[in-house]
């Protein structure tokens, strides 16, 4: 469920960094034609769409949709792109799918969301004729659901409160005694118990299916050091209020702080999790599965993807796109070579089975 967050994050990332003249005018409307379409789709589908309605989580996200995804595709192909920001929770669309009566297309969702709905035939199979298997990180080819882009969650930290030390690792982190302060995690879990149980010792090739109990001891270890964020703003904003020292943030949030703070809030890819930016397509969509995989399909051209990671810091999904950043670059992709393999990638099956109760027994542990 984290996936939908971190899309609409994107975007407001992207509109922050308007504000502060990081990206100007022309790149914020250039951005919308990366991320809506790389190119145009076949007329004889589009033209039989009458609209497409996009499922996604409402708020500032819900003009910047419409902005940098809707309003270019409806330039190029004449189909009206509707937003419908009430959230596509995986009930929801359940709920659509079991009473015939879905008016969704695209799902914002993640590696999660698209395997519990996969699961419950709520969600299209992945059209691999269409959306090209060989355009895809290894690993990243899931069955209901489109990887489009990725990202990271990652250990960041205020390198001016520990006197000179740097941590290195997330039993770094749960050194409260030489690293001390607040810790933030985020609310929906995704990433907190692969930390914990890095922390205690497990090796990164061997944490799925991860042992809920051990984590959850791990993290009972800290939990009056931890705060809990909802939205990347809000997890940017407890470094700047001096409010937490460390914890663990979308890595472009991560970026976002160390440019402003001139490096003093810094961040490593060392033990992260890197997350796959997915897109699902609703069972029965009114559009139709075709146009919404090519619509898809569009988002791999390695170019566009390239420039998606000039402006936002997005990762490549395109192998292609990753071979064509030079080594310096790629020190910033999640998802360069370099980068993955002192990663782990969050497990899509995992996640598609557990989320939703192992969130609640990870939100009563901390609230307790």
């Amino acid at each position: 469920m984290n996936g939908h967050g971190y899309l609409t994050d994107t975007l407001l990332v992207a509109m922050e960094r308007a504000r502060t003249g990081a990206l100007n005018r022309r790149q914020m409307l250039k951005l919308g034609a990366l991320i809506g379409a790389a190119g145009l789709l076949p007329g004889a589908v589009t033209a039989q769409a009458r609209e497409i309605v996009f499922a996604m989580w409402g708020g500032d996200a819900e003009e910047g949709y419409s902005k940098v995804w809707g309003e270019p595709f409806t330039a190029r192909t004449g189909i009206p792109v509707v937003m419908d920001g009430t959230g596509p929770s995986p009930g929801r669309v359940r709920a659509m799918v079991d009473a015939g009566n879905v008016t969704w297309d695209i799902i914002d969702g993640g590696v999660g969301t698209q395997a519990s709905l996969g699961a419950l035939d709520a969600v299209e199979e992945t059209d691999y004729a269409i959306f090209d298997r060989e355009k895809v990180l290894p690993g990243m080819d899931y069955r209901w659901g489109s990887t489009v882009f990725v990202y990271g969650s990652v250990m960041t930290y205020d390198s001016a409160a520990f006197k000179g030390e740097e941590p290195q690792n997330w039993a770094d982190f749960w050194d409260v005694k030489r690293f001390p302060g607040k810790r933030v995690f985020y609310k929906y879990m995704a990433g907190a118990l692969e930390a914990a149980l890095l922390a205690d010792g497990v090796p990164l090739d061997q944490l799925y299916p991860l042992d809920v109990d051990r984590a959850l001891a791990k993290i009972e270890e800290i939990k009056d050091h931890i705060v809990l964020w909802d939205t990347g703003a809000s997890s940017q904003q407890l470094f700047r209020d001096g409010e937490v020292t460390m914890g663990q943030l979308w890595h472009t949030r991560a970026n976002l702080l160390a440019d402003e703070s001139a490096g003093r809030f810094r961040y490593t890819f060392n033990q992260g999790m890197l997350q796959p930016g997915v897109m699902s397509v609703a069972k029965n969509n009114p559009a139709g599965k075709q146009l919404a995989m090519e619509f898809l399909a569009s988002m791999q051209d390695p170019k566009s993807q390239l420039e998606l990671f000039d402006l936002l810091g997005n990762g490549p999904a395109n192998p292609e796109a990753v071979a064509m950043l030079s080594a310096e670059r790629n020190k910033g992709n999640p998802g360069s070579p370099e980068n993955m393999k002192s990663m782990v990638l969050q497990n899509a099956d995992w996640y598609g089975e557990n989320i939703v109760p192992v969130t609640k027994r990870f939100l009563d542990l901390l609230s307790s």
